[in-house]
């Protein structure tokens, strides 16, 4: 077993204290924005990393970007950006969806992780908006509820399931420890084989329980498992459940069975925006409610 792994499962985690319990001193931020530092080789990152950061693995409860956070830097990437660079993750993403936020909005996040993209659409919203964020890991789920409690966040609601074709219970593989939110259903495109079964269910059950008739913007992240999640949904039955903005990860579009990115093009979708590993894509529908 991966020693980050048996990191990840012998430590406990804490969902019973008062945010603001956990402050981190000035030697944790400092080993962690070490950690993290852009004009650090990578190389040399993991090596701070896996020999001096190891000994701050948290949790750190940290405000960036006006959003709290109770983050575990050594396992989750989202949580040490928070920790080391003291903003969310994810600049690029987040400033080309910025002008689709608006208050009465409803955001669906697959692959919700702790809670990222959730909590910056629901703090840009003012709370005022219906967010579905899907996460089906336990483990990060249950950091996930946390930091939506944090917040006192009501728009957001925390799903503990993946979503796929069909409702089944799947395997969710490892990322080996020092990323848990790499986890996938695909043993390919994990670096561990250690797993938990989790639950996935399609995407339109969980609209129609809720009554939900529209999506304005959709955030999917699922390593390679994305194109099983979005399409079931984008069927002629569906039609009006069509996300008006999809923002969709590329990096292991190599383990797609259907291009994702030319079948939403024959959809009608366009590519708005590319930031190298996530595109933008919007359907004509969302420039005719825009103006």
């Amino acid at each position: 077993m991966a020693r980050g792994l048996w990191l990840i499962k012998e430590r406990e985690l804490d969902l019973i204290s008062d945010f603001g319990a956990h402050k981190p001193g000035y030697l944790p931020r400092l080993v962690w924005k070490l950690a993290t530092h852009r004009k650090i080789d990578r190389q040399r990152r993991k090596f701070i990393r896996k020999n001096i950061a190891r000994r701050f693995p948290g949790p750190y409860d940290v405000k960036v970007e006006g959003v709290l956070m109770r983050a575990y830097p050594l396992e989750n990437y989202d949580d040490r950006t928070a920790v080391g660079r003291g903003n969310l993750p994810e600049v690029p993403e987040r400033d080309v969806i910025r002008p689709l936020l608006k208050p009465g909005m409803v955001f669906v996040d697959i692959g919700a992780n702790v809670g990222s993209y959730s909590l910056f659409v629901a703090s840009q919203c003012g709370d005022n908006a219906t967010i579905l964020a899907f996460e089906p890991h336990p483990r990060t789920f249950s950091k996930l509820t946390f930091n939506v409690r944090a917040n006192g966040f009501s728009s957001i609601e925390a799903i503990n399931q993946g979503v796929g074709r069909q409702k089944a219970r799947m395997r969710l593989y490892s990322s080996g420890g020092t990323n848990i939110g790499t986890a996938s259903i695909l043993p390919e495109a994990a670096t561990d084989h250690q797993f938990v079964d989790v639950k996935v269910a399609p995407l339109a059950e969980a609209l129609k329980t809720r009554l939900i008739e529209r999506i304005d913007l959709l955030k999917i992240d699922i390593e390679g498992f994305e194109d099983r999640a979005l399409f079931p949904l984008l069927s002629l039955k569906h039609q009006s459940c069509w996300p008006r903005a999809i923002l969709l990860e590329t990096v292991l579009r190599q383990l797609w069975e259907d291009d994702c990115v030319s079948r939403l093009k024959h959809l009608g979708y366009r590519i708005a925006a590319n930031t190298g590993e996530n595109l933008l894509m919007l359907h004509p529908m969302t420039e005719k409610l825009e103006s």
